[in-house]
């Protein structure tokens, strides 16, 4: 089956016409991992209704959580056939508590995707995020090793897992790398589209696209800066919201951000750490991880 629009379930912006269900799939992360192109093409699936926002982060006490779950019932098209949100933050433990048990306990019959990537890639992909956002401007390690940062935390793939299978059978989670959305779209999506619960034979041209590139990303000036501030500030402005996202990423307003080599920032108990915890990746999901680069070649 293939489809030439959009379904209405992925329509950005767009309320519910029927509200009162829960999800049926949620997208646990991780961060920077490909969350949101999974979002995208899930939106596509006629069967599937994406919710807007992508991220709810409902299960996080300092977030969404206090809203309760009737607020949480109303960000789903009841229709539908496959329900879902995408909240990397549920997997970004210690740093938020409780999320797999609150979860289990509104949700216990949800199935939960989780989209891993070369943890190294991760970490230095985080932190362009970061820094294009100005929230750094110190030294690459002691940024990543900062305390209460979630640089390593995000990355220890297994130790997240772990805590979500401790509240739900092995069967209800999918865990995906990166790479399969990436090099073996077609083959994956109809992977993801089975477990999910619909049609897996639907296809789009559009799944040809890739999505959220972070490839090229950059830094405001002091220039960018000022013009942002003073765009905040006005209620109107010559620049549309599009028009500035493009002029900002080119000299004098932006600095384009050089990726880091975080593998030579971290000390050797980082990395140990880490591959320690890909190897219990690799036990937990039947698949060999040897390809990522925290190991020497």
């Amino acid at each position: 089956m293939e489809s030439g629009t959009r379904s209405a379930a992925a329509a950005p912006g767009t309320a519910p016409a029927a509200t009162g269900a829960l999800p049926t799939l949620i997208v646990i992360g991780a961060q920077k991992c490909g969350t949101s192109g999974l979002h995208y093409y899930l939106g596509l699936h006629p069967d599937v209704y994406v919710s807007e926002p992508k991220e709810l982060n409902f299960f996080i006490a300092e977030r969404n959580w206090p809203r309760g779950v009737d607020w949480y019932r109303g960000r789903f098209d009841a229709r539908a056939t496959v329900r879902v949100e995408a909240s990397p933050n549920y997997t970004a433990y210690p740093q938020h508590r409780g999320v797999p048990e609150r979860m289990a306990d509104v949700v216990p019959e949800a199935r939960l995707i989780y989209i891993v990537r070369d943890p190294i890639e991760r970490i230095a992909a985080h932190w362009v995020h970061n820094y294009s956002k100005g929230r750094h401007r110190g030294e690459l390690a002691a940024t990543i090793m900062k305390p209460k940062t979630s640089y390593i935390d995000r990355s220890r793939y297994a130790m997240q897992l772990e805590r979500f299978l401790a509240v739900y059978p092995r069967e209800r989670i999918l865990v995906l790398e990166n790479e399969d959305l990436r090099r073996h779209r077609d083959e994956t999506l109809r992977t993801v589209f089975e477990f999910a619960g619909a049609d897996p034979a639907f296809t789009d041209r559009r799944f040809a696209s890739e999505r959220h590139k972070t490839k090229r990303k950059t830094r405001l000036t002091p220039l960018g800066e000022r013009i942002e501030r003073r765009r905040g500030r006005s209620p109107r402005s010559e620049l549309s919201t599009k028009a500035w996202a493009v002029a900002r990423g080119y000299w004098p307003l932006g600095l384009r951000i050089e990726r880091p080599r975080v593998r030579d920032a971290l000390p050797d108990d980082a990395l140990e750490l880490l591959r320690a915890d890909a190897r219990r990746l690799g036990e937990l999901t039947g698949r060999d991880f040897g390809h990522w680069s925290l190991w020497d070649r």
